[in-house]
């Protein structure tokens, strides 16, 4: 067995997110292309991934529990960061399903991204490259 470094062993990330209601929330990000599965027998985890990246999703015993830390401190403007070479479509994706965008697309040529929120409050940024390259300004 050879030698690795950190970043050889570690293949994605996975968040916990305290949601409201759980079954509107795997239905918010199927929309948007996540698959969803149930990881586990005594204690179930709900997965919705895409890609890299997975959110495991818990469900509040009460609504006022989740508090996005964006909701919290006005500086901090996400909650989860995804890294990707698509900025543009995952933009046109949320885009069309009419879901809030909290900061715009910002394409250019060393770093795009832009945050939506879903509906129990994260905000999410997307950045990295863009498709598209006559959308950079």
């Amino acid at each position: 067995m050879g030698v690795f470094t950190l970043s050889e062993i570690i293949g994605g990330s996975s968040f916990v997110l305290l949601v409201k209601n759980l079954e509107q929330t795997v239905q918010f990000y199927s929309d948007l292309g996540f698959n969803y599965e149930v990881i586990g027998d005594k204690v179930p985890h709900h997965h919705v991934s895409r890609g890299k990246l997975t959110l495991i999703l818990v469900e509040a015993k009460q609504e006022d529990e989740v508090k996005p830390i964006s909701s919290r401190y006005e500086e901090q403007y996400f909650d989860v960061f995804c890294y990707t070479d698509a900025v543009d479509l995952i933009a046109k994706e949320v885009m069309d399903k009419n879901i809030t965008i909290i900061r715009d697309p910002n394409y250019t040529n060393h770093w795009s991204e832009f945050t939506f929120r879903d509906l129990n409050g994260y905000q999410i940024t997307v950045g990295g490259q863009v498709v598209n390259k006559e959308l950079i300004s």
